[in-house]
This record gives structure tokens, sequence and C-alpha cells, in this order.
């Protein structure tokens, strides 16, 4: 059964376009490099008062979620963030247990 989590990353107001960069690195990493990784789309959240980046994360079991957490790309996502401090709060990973709803329509 797929697991599913979004990440909330709350870049400073003037560092939004650098986090788009970044996140352009790092989805093309995890496409290229996790096959275990089934959805990993990043968005901006629409009409908030302050800069919301959401990721929406689908891995195909567990050992693909540790094969994540123990990545190259995520060690360099946290250790760039240190050094460029682009974030104005920590970053939130929230699992996700589906209750309702379906995915697509045939």
């Amino acid at each position: 059964m797929a697991l599913n989590f979004v990440a909330l990353l709350f870049p400073k107001p003037d560092r939004v376009a650098r986090v788009e960069e970044i996140a352009k690195k790092v989805c093309e990493h995890v496409h290229e490099k996790e096959p275990g990784v089934l959805k990993y789309q990043w968005f901006k959240a629409t009409g908030s008062e302050k800069p919301l980046i959401v990721v929406w994360e689908t891995y195909r079991d567990q050992a693909a979620v540790e094969a994540h957490k123990t990545s190259s790309i995520l060690a360099w996502l946290v250790e760039n963030d240190k050094k460029e401090a682009n974030m104005a709060a920590p970053i939130s990973v929230i699992p996700l247990k589906q209750f309702a709803g379906w995915e697509s329509r045939p």
C-alpha cells in the first residue's frame, strides 16, 4: 500500500525564487534516482499572506520512504538550507492516511 505525506515549507519572502530553483534540482534527482517515489510534486500555495510551499509525496512502501529520508539529495537540501537560511520556519512533514476519495477517473 502506498504511503502519502505532505511537507510544508515556509520560505522567507525574499528567498522564494531560490527555493523554486532548489526544488527543480531535488525533483530531478528524486525522479532519476528514487524509483520507489511514485509522486513528488511541489506547489506554491495561493492566497496566503506568507509564502508557503506544499510538497505532495507518495511512496511505494516504507523502504522507499527510508531510501528518500537517507538520500544524498535530502541531506544536501538540509545542509544547503543551513548555509543559505532560505526558510522562515522549520519544514513540517505530515504523514497522511486516506479515508475517502479517489485519485483518478477511468
